[in-house]
C-alpha cells in the first residue's frame, strides 16, 4: 500500500513540473481587417520578466497603469509592421480572452493600416537569445508561416496575386524569347 502512495505522490509531482511550456517560445496571427492590422499574440508568462529587463522601475511599481504604458510602449518598439517602408502606427493592445493555459497570456495588438508586407518582431529577445516567435499570417486566404530569432527578427511577405503577377509575366517573357529565337532561326535557316 505504501508503494501505491509514492507512486502517486511521485506520478503528481512529475506531472506538474513536466508539462511546463516553453518561456523562449511566442505565437502570432496577423491578419488585415476592414482598415486595421490585428495581431492575436499568445505570450508565454516570462513577457513579465521582459518587461522587468527592459522597464527596471517597473519592479517596484504597483500600479496597473504604469505596467499597461509600459507594456504599450514595449510593443511598439518591438513589434513593427510596416507597408512600403512606412511603419503602421500601434492603436491599441487589449487582453484577449483567455485560451489555453494558464501560464499564457493573450492579447490583441490593433495598428492603422490597410496593408502590411513587412513583420519585425523582437519581442523578448532581450530577455533570451534563444527566443522564437511563430507567426500565421493570414493574406488573401492563405497561411503564410514565419519565424522570427534572434539572428532573424523581420520577414518580408508578397501576397499571392503580387506572386502570380511577376510568375505570369516571367512565363510571358519567356514564351516572347522563345518565339522570338524561334523566328530568328527559321528565317535563318530558310536562307
Amino acid at each position: 500500500m505504501k508503494s501505491v502512495y509514492f507512486i502517486i505522490v511521485f506520478v503528481c509531482f512529475f506531472e506538474s513540473n513536466g508539462y511546463a511550456h516553453d518561456a523562449d517560445k511566442a505565437f502570432f496571427t496577423v491578419q488585415q481587417k476592414d482598415h486595421i492590422v490585428e495581431v492575436e499574440a499568445e505570450l508565454p508568462w516570462s513577457i513579465r520578466n521582459a518587461l522587468f529587463v527592459a522597464f527596471p522601475e517597473l519592479e517596484n511599481s504597483r500600479s496597473q497603469v504604469e505596467f499597461d504604458t509600459a507594456f504599450f510602449k514595449y510593443i511598439r518598439n518591438n513589434f513593427q509592421i510596416k507597408q512600403n517602408d512606412s511603419i503602421l502606427k500601434l492603436i491599441s493592445v487589449e487582453e484577449a480572452t483567455h485560451e489555453g493555459h494558464s501560464h499564457q497570456n493573450n492579447f490583441k495588438f490593433l495598428f492603422e493600416g490597410n496593408s502590411f508586407d513587412f513583420v519585425k518582431n523582437m519581442m523578448m529577445f532581450n530577455l533570451n537569445k534563444g527566443q522564437e516567435n511563430y507567426h500565421d499570417i493570414l493574406v488573401e486566404a492563405n497561411h503564410i508561416k514565419y519565424i522570427t530569432s534572434f539572428d532573424s527578427p523581420s520577414f518580408q511577405i508578397n501576397s499571392s496575386s503580387e506572386t502570380k503577377f511577376w510568375n505570369t509575366a516571367q512565363l510571358g517573357l519567356l514564351m516572347a524569347v522563345i518565339a522570338v529565337l524561334g523566328l530568328f532561326f527559321f528565317f535563318k535557316l530558310k536562307k
